[in-house]
């Protein structure tokens, strides 16, 4: 062979290596972005009585997928955080993952807490400093305040009544 026809079959094969790990290392990230999820507890606010503990995986994977109040939160945390106020808590969903580490703990780490209030489209969601390993924040920071549509908040009474 020809310096030219192994310049040319070296380049294909590195680009092929290329788009493998490339796909490979996104189709591993989807899988564990759902699978990462491991328990969720709902709780009544009123009493901060149990009420029902879900770990079926396609119903944690449905919880996973609903959250489509992420984008724009900064735009009105004030009001929103203002308005929450005068509202009773009524529903509290604690979420809990599973460790990413492959040695040591195997405890599941609780990641976020859902309140929902009476009669508002309005949650409030609480990030777990334990989610942060680097450092501590204050719970102000690990707070947001998101107006969700009504398919959201059935979504959440629905995870409550079945």
């Amino acid at each position: 062979m020809n310096k030219k026809v192994c310049i040319i079959i070296s380049i294909i094969f590195i680009a092929l290596l290329g788009i493998c790990t490339y796909s490979n290392i996104f189709q591993k990230g989807e899988k564990n972005a759902n699978n990462n999820l491991a328990k969720v507890e709902i709780y009544s606010a009123n009493d901060n009585e149990l009420l029902k503990v879900i770990s079926d995986k396609k119903i944690l994977e449905n919880y996973n997928n609903n959250f489509s109040f992420y984008e724009d939160y900064e735009e009105n945390q004030d009001s929103l955080k203002d308005s929450v106020h005068n509202l009773k808590e009524q529903y509290k969903f604690v979420s809990y993952k599973a460790p990413v580490a492959k040695y040591g703990s195997k405890e599941l780490e609780e990641n976020t807490i859902i309140t929902l209030f009476e009669n508002s489209n309005i949650i409030k969601m609480t990030v777990s400093n334990d989610s942060i390993k680097s450092f501590s924040l204050p719970e102000e920071f690990l707070t947001f305040y998101y107006n969700i549509s009504n398919e959201d908040l059935q979504f959440f009474y629905s995870l409550i009544e079945e």
